[in-house]
C-alpha cells in the first residue's frame, strides 16, 4: 500500500511515497482503505520534531490523523467489510497519511451519509477538538452568548457551526478579509482582531480561542461570573506568552486548555449535525497525496478559511 513517510524533521515538510506492506489488525481493529485526509496545525509540530512519534526511532513513521474510507477487514463486533467510515488517530499515534491505516473501533463511526469522503475526511480532528473544548469542558447551553477566536479556521469554523446548532449567539474574531466567510459560517458579529478591540462593556458566558492566541489574562474581563475560558494552545507563541499561560493554567479555574481525543459517542455527534446540514467545513484546497509537501506549505503560510484536504487515490 503507498503511504507518504516522513523524511527527516524540520520546518521544511519532507516526505516520501512509498510502497509498504498492508498493516495487520487485530481483536476490536478496523483495516480501513483510506480515500481522505487534511493536514492540521498539529502536523507541523509532529514533523518539527516536537513530539514523542520523532524520539521512537522507528523507521517509515507516518502522521496524519484525520480519516475517511471503507472497511476493507473488521475483528470489531461495531463495524463489518464494506462500511464507510470516518474519524480520527490520537495525535501521537498518527498514521493516516496512507491508503491503509489500522484503526481501533472507538476512533471511527460511519460516515455522514451526504458527504462526500473528503468533505468527511477533514471534519474529525478540528471537530473533536471543537466539540470538546464547547460541550465536554465548556458545557455550553443553548442560546449562550460565545466568543470563538480564529473562527475561519478549521477548528473555529467548526466551533461556530456547533454553537449555532445550540441557537447561541456568536461572536467571531478573525481578519477583515474573512469577515464575509465568518458571517457564512453563523457568527452574528465579526471583530477584526487587526483593527478592532473587543467592546470594552462585552460579556460572554464562554469564550474559545480556537485561534491558540491567548491566555485568561487577556480575557477575564470579557466572562461572566461563571463562565470558563477554553483554548488550544494558550499564547505560547513567545516566551512572555508562555509563562502567563502556565500561571493562568495554574492558578485559574475558569481556564481550561483542550486535549482532543478520538471518542466515538462524539464523532457521532459530528455525524449527526453535518447529516442535519449544520456542520460543513470550507474547503481551501485539495491535494492529493504525492503533494503532500505543498500542502504543508500552504498551511505555513497560514491565512486560509477552513481545511486543506487531502485526497488518496
Amino acid at each position: 500500500m503507498k503511504a507518504a513517510v516522513l523524511e527527516g524533521i524540520g520546518t521544511s515538510p519532507k516526505f516520501r511515497i512509498k510502497e509498504l506492506p498492508s498493516p495487520v489488525i487485530k481483536a476490536g481493529q478496523l483495516l480501513v482503505r483510506n480515500f481522505a485526509s487534511s493536514v492540521n496545525p498539529v502536523d507541523a509540530i509532529m514533523r518539527m520534531g516536537k513530539s514523542l512519534l520523532n524520539l521512537m526511532g522507528t523507521s517509515n513513521q507516518i502522521i496524519g490523523n484525520d480519516f475517511c474510507g471503507r472497511v476493507l477487514a473488521s475483528k470489531s463486533r461495531l463495524f463489518k467489510e464494506g462500511d464507510e467510515v470516518f474519524g480520527m488517530t490520537p495525535v501521537l499515534h498518527g498514521g493516516t497519511f496512507a491508503e491503509e491505516i489500522v484503526v481501533d473501533e472507538s476512533w471511527a463511526v460511519l460516515k455522514p451519509a451526504n458527504l462526500s469522503y473528503l468533505q468527511a475526511g477533514i471534519i474529525p480532528l478540528v471537530g473533536l477538538t471543537a466539540y470538546q473544548s464547547l460541550f465536554s469542558i465548556g458545557h455550553i447551553r443553548r442560546e449562550d452568548t460565545v466568543l470563538i477566536t480564529g473562527c475561519t479556521g478549521g477548528v473555529g469554523a467548526s466551533a461556530v457551526q456547533l454553537a449555532k446548532g445550540l441557537e447561541a449567539h456568536v461572536s467571531g474574531v478573525c481578519r477583515e478579509g474573512h469577515r464575509d466567510q465568518a458571517k457564512e459560517l453563523g457568527c452574528d458579529v465579526v471583530i477584526d482582531y487587526e483593527r478592532q478591540r473587543i467592546p470594552s462593556e462585552a460579556k460572554y458566558d464562554l469564550i474559545f480561542d480556537a485561534a491558540g492566541k491567548y491566555t485568561y489574562s487577556d480575557m477575564k474581563e470579557h466572562l461572566h461570573e461563571h463562565a470558563r475560558f477554553i483554548t488550544t494552545r494558550g499564547a505560547t507563541q513567545h516566551i512572555k506568552g508562555m509563562v502567563t499561560t502556565a500561571m493562568d493554567m495554574l492558578c485559574e479555574s475558569k481556564m481550561k486548555m483542550v486535549n482532543v481525543k478520538p471518542r466515538s459517542a462524539d464523532l457521532l455527534y459530528l455525524k449527526q449535525q453535518a447529516e442535519g446540514h449544520l456542520l460543513l467545513l470550507p474547503l481551501a484546497a485539495t491535494f492529493p497525496l504525492e503533494e503532500l509537501e505543498q500542502a504543508h506549505q500552504l498551511l505555513a503560510h497560514g491565512g486560509i478559511v477552513g481545511k486543506i484536504g487531502i485526497t488518496i487515490s
